[in-house]
This record gives structure tokens, C-alpha cells and sequence, in this order.
């Protein structure tokens, strides 16, 4: 399938984590490549240039080195818990219209601890 995207494509794979344990396929999934399968479709020769691929993981531990290596995971962003400032951006977001939006953002963010939980 990853061969198979269109060119300038963003792709996710959420809890990659879940599809192997060490370089074999983890028990209970219907995945139907290999470990090698996948790190040549990440990046073989019939790779695309131009697509943007993100992969999700709640265990980076459990990850083979293999697919964090520089030029397979070029860049490793930690999603943290979020702040005061975020959770006040994000309600925002959602109550843009409402008159007291500003007001009621401060008061819900502030309801909330800070950096204890996640964007989510």
C-alpha cells in the first residue's frame, strides 16, 4: 500500500508499536509483512520522494532500532502534557464566537492542572 500513495502524501501509522515485537509480527494482528517488508516500504527503492511519514508510538522502548534510525525517523517528537496556555488556546479553538470566550478559556484552563494532561 505505502508504495502504491500519491506523491506529495502525508501518511500515519498510528501505534506502530502494536505490529511488532522485536522483527516479528505481534501476536493477535493480521499484519501480512514482514519486519523487512515494512522498512523497505518505509524507505526502499520504489520510495517516493516528497511524502511526509508519521508514526505514532506510546512504547518508543519497544521500537526496533531499526526504525528509528537518521534517514527513516528524521525527526523524534515527544508529545507532552499541555500547559495552562495550550488547554486556554484550544478551548479557543472550539468557543470562537461565544461573547465571554476569552474570560471562560481562562477560567477552564486554569480549572486544570498544568502539565498533567495530555492534548488529547
Amino acid at each position: 500500500m505505502l508504495n502504491n500513495v500519491p506523491p506529495r502524501s502525508i501518511i500515519l501509522i498510528e501505534d506502530i508499536d502494536a505490529i511488532f515485537v522485536g522483527r516479528e509480527v505481534a501476536v493477535g494482528t493480521h499484519c501480512r509483512v514482514s519486519f523487512s517488508g515494512l522498512l523497505n516500504a518505509l524507505d526502499g527503492v520504489k520510495t517516493q520522494d516528497g511524502r511526509i511519514l508519521i508514526m505514532t508510538t506510546n512504547h518508543k522502548d519497544k521500537l526496533d532500532p531499526a526504525l528509528l534510525r537518521p534517514g527513516r525517523a528524521d525527526k523524534l517528537i515527544e508529545l507532552q502534557s499541555s500547559s495552562h496556555i495550550e488547554m486556554k488556546k484550544l478551548f479557543l479553538k472550539f468557543f470562537t464566537k461565544h461573547p465571554k470566550a476569552e474570560k471562560l478559556s481562562d477560567k477552564f484552563a486554569m480549572q486544570l492542572p498544568d502539565y498533567k494532561i495530555p492534548m488529547a
